[in-house]
């Protein structure tokens, strides 16, 4: 009986089964959620923001192929380096895509957008 390879490896091979479409929505939270997860970026909301659910972290993702150019708005607290945590989102934001989305990361965009207070210490009553 002789053993026909060639049909299973070519079961195997992904580019035989189909093709990965995502959707700007879809990496959008995806570079969202990488944001969200860097230590430094602070969720925040305010004034009309507050309405409209145009919070921080967001981000603005176009997608052209397998190709991904992201703008990222963030919120930090005071007195986090501003420099050091938007590069830490650069990397996030650029590897959550390529590890979840399969998209190559061509520019990922940083605006601090808020500058929150720091964060006092709270007290207890003993």
């Amino acid at each position: 009986m002789a053993d026909d390879r060639s049909d299973v490896d070519s079961a195997d091979d992904p580019g035989v089964r189909g093709e990965l479409t995502v959707r700007d929505k879809v990496a959008q939270r995806l570079a969202v959620h990488a944001a969200r997860l860097t230590d430094g970026v602070h969720q925040h909301s305010a004034g009309l923001n507050k309405i409209t659910g145009r919070d921080l972290p967001r981000a603005t993702v176009a997608i052209a192929g397998d190709r991904a150019r992201v703008q990222v708005n963030i919120a930090v607290a005071w007195p986090e380096p501003a420099v050091v945590v938007g590069a830490a989102v650069q990397r996030n934001v650029t590897s959550a895509l390529r590890d979840y989305a399969a998209l190559t990361v061509d520019r990922v965009d940083v605006a601090v957008d808020a500058v929150l207070p720091a964060s006092t210490p709270s007290r207890t009553v003993q």
